[in-house]
């Protein structure tokens, strides 16, 4: 068996589609005024009237506090000063007796922890569904892989290749497998070389991978991401950091090996004093089991590219399981962090792993009583300032390599500057706008003195599974017949040999159904010219379609009407159209990639308590009250 057999599939599990795109043009020629403008709320084209906010020139003080020299270097600059509330800088401090309330306002506007549950749920069943081979496994990481509801946040798929070992010891190697040795001797803390094992798989590892170093061969990074960007199936993509990203940058894929070993420079993590009772030790024990991540990224100090030869260690798995362990007030405070990362420092080199980082070494700072709603904005005052004080002395230590600064080669003067400027104002100005609703058009809440709490878990479940469709739907449909049919078989195998809740299964149900229409669009290409087969694929083609009219009311109907046009039926077009009529569709909700969550909100508000049964599934739900776009995989007929 060659390497290339070894990781084959591995470099297929590219589900990551160009977005579905829906012509908003074409409709306003066929839809009434009202139905027009009711589209464009539900696809986001247009603001629902009640969560507008008022814009005002704003903060002079950020240019008039940055040195004379340096105003010209960052737009950014005028971009946020155009967009805040003309104020003065007000104390944080004074926010302190309003923790409570803003706490529950804020509780609101993200999302309680049920849905930051079901969120979790829904991608852990994606990463369960689509690992039908056991070359690999998938792992969504990133803000929503967390399940934190941060307005497009960042999704993370990493993809481990778990039949090629990392080892650290190289007295015994196997011939039946590709073999890496680490070794993070004459690296920088928190990064490794690659070996190549002496076995017959050396010579083409080499050959795919490698390349000559001071410190013999060794697996070059470069040549590992380039290799699976040479077969990845979007080719609208680019090479970012460690990652394969879409050109927008909103998902990253990553490969990457998995060592199952604790590196020496982390043992400190292990054994450190630490003044709270966080991180637990049953976390620390099963973090630990894991293993660690090698990812393919080497050390910069300052140059424009990274080290070839060298890997990071990377700690994600365990991040997950700390994230996992946090408390509410903690994950509130996480999503407040990278909502500001994302809607007002997204210029900066500021990026969300320094403010997990952060947060990490101050959870296991304070005590435990001090994360409560009681201290809420003092929590997120502490954070403010401990990341004031890295960016202003250089220095952010790795939290499970405190010897790694992650500041190291990245933060230069100018942009010291401008983020003690900015984190210094930024917090303040936050709970200003939200208690005092002097709102700025970066921060895009509805006004704190009208809001009223209205999610019960059935709405976060709901809206969890809503938002997270076009997951699915990527994850789906550039799948070929075989990987269609794979995850189609292992989630009716997950559905009748493992007993999950309630919710937990409606997703299995809901991922068996559009896997069902993935296949049935995917069947129809096969070229046979037996009459026998072919007989039998249509038979196939039907019942999966049928099963596939379950996920809303209408589209999956319209798909099995069009598979009957292709196959020149015109009167079992006809019979199906006439039965989609019947259906009233104005008390339905439209599902799309673009829509507008206010308005999904209020719909889901309104039907709660009116037509949806509490006792039905989520796929129920979606079949009686939802209608859905219809998505054509790309090449079907």
């Amino acid at each position: 068996m060659s390497l290339q057999e070894f990781i084959k599939g591995a470099s297929d599990v590219c589900y990551r589609p160009p977005k579905f795109r829906f012509s908003v043009r074409a409709a306003e020629n066929i839809l009434s005024k009202i139905e027009y403008t009711r589209m464009l709320q539900y696809l986001g084209e247009i603001e629902d009237q009640t969560s507008a906010t008022s814009s005002v020139p704003a903060l002079e003080v950020i240019l008039n506090k940055m040195p004379t020299r340096f105003k010209d270097l960052h737009d950014v600059l005028g971009r946020i000063i155009g967009t805040y509330q003309e104020s003065q800088t007000t104390e944080i401090t004074q926010f302190y007796r309003c923790s409570i309330d803003i706490y529950r306002f804020l509780y609101t506007i993200f999302g309680s922890i049920k849905r930051v549950k079901a969120t979790r749920t829904l991608y852990k069943v994606l990463d369960d569904c689509t690992k039908i081979s056991p070359v690999y496994t998938n792992i969504s990481s990133g803000g929503q892989g967390e399940g934190l509801n941060i307005p497009n946040g960042d999704y993370d798929l990493m993809t481990v290749l778990e039949q090629i070992k990392v080892k650290l010891d190289c007295s015994v190697i196997e011939e039946d497998q590709p073999i890496l040795l680490f070794d993070n001797q004459y690296s920088y803390p928190g990064f490794a070389h690659l070996k190549i094992g002496q076995n017959r798989f050396s010579k083409e590892l080499f050959t795919s991978w490698g390349e000559y170093t001071i410190y013999g061969p060794l697996i070059s990074n470069h040549r590992f991401k380039n290799y699976f960007m040479s077969r990845y199936q979007d080719h609208d993509c680019k090479i970012h950091g460690p990652c394969i990203s879409d050109l927008p940058e909103t998902v990253d894929h990553l490969f990457c090996f998995r060592a199952m070993l604790w590196p020496d420079v982390a043992e400190s993590w292990l054994t450190r004093n630490k003044s709270s009772i966080w991180p637990p030790t049953d976390v620390m024990l099963n973090s630990v089991s894991h293993g660690i991540l090698i990812v393919p990224i080497g050390s910069k100090f300052g140059s424009s590219e990274d080290c070839s030869f060298e890997w990071r260690i990377s700690f994600s798995l365990q991040e997950r399981d700390l994230i996992h362990s946090f408390n509410y007030v903690q994950l509130l405070c996480l999503t407040v962090l990278k909502y500001f990362k994302k809607d007002v420092l997204k210029e900066t080199f500021l990026c969300s792993y320094f403010i997990k980082t952060t947060l990490f070494w101050l959870c296991e700072e304070l005590n435990e009583n001090m994360w409560n709603p009681e201290n809420f904005v003092q929590c997120i005052h502490e954070l403010q300032r401990r990341l004031l004080y890295w960016v202003r002395y250089g220095y952010c230590p790795h939290y499970f390599i405190a010897e790694n600064n992650l500041f190291e080669g990245v933060l230069t003067e100018e942009m010291k500057i401008i983020l003690e400027t900015l984190l210094h104002n930024i917090a303040p100005l936050f709970f200003q706008s939200i208690h005092y609703g002097n709102m700025c058009s970066n921060f895009k809440f509805t006004h704190f003195d009208h809001f009223k709490e209205l999610n019960t878990p059935f709405i976060e479940k709901s809206k969890s599974i809503f938002i997270l469709l076009k997951i699915i739907r990527r994850s789906l449909s550039m799948c070929n017949l075989t990987q269609s049919s794979g995850i189609l078989y292992k989630t009716l195998f997950r559905l009748l040999h493992n007993k999950f809740s309630y919710f937990t299964k409606g997703v299995y149900l809901l991922l068996f159904c559009y896997a069902n229409q993935v296949f049935t669009q995917r069947l129809q290409t096969e070229v046979c010219k037996e009459n026998k087969k072919m007989y039998l694929i249509n038979r196939q083609c039907i019942a999966h379609s049928l099963i596939g009219t379950n996920v809303d009311a209408v589209a999956g109907w319209l798909l099995l009407a069009s598979y009957f046009y292709e196959k020149g039926k015109p009167l079992c077009v006809l019979k199906i159209i006439d039965v989609i009529l019947t259906k009233s569709i104005d008390d339905k909700m439209l599902i799309a990639d673009g829509y507008h969550e206010d308005v999904m909100m209020t719909y889901l508000e309104q039907v709660a308590s009116t037509n949806w049964n509490y006792k039905l599934s989520v796929l129920n739900y979606m079949k009686m009250h939802c209608v859905d776009m219809i998505y054509v995989i790309p090449g079907s007929p």
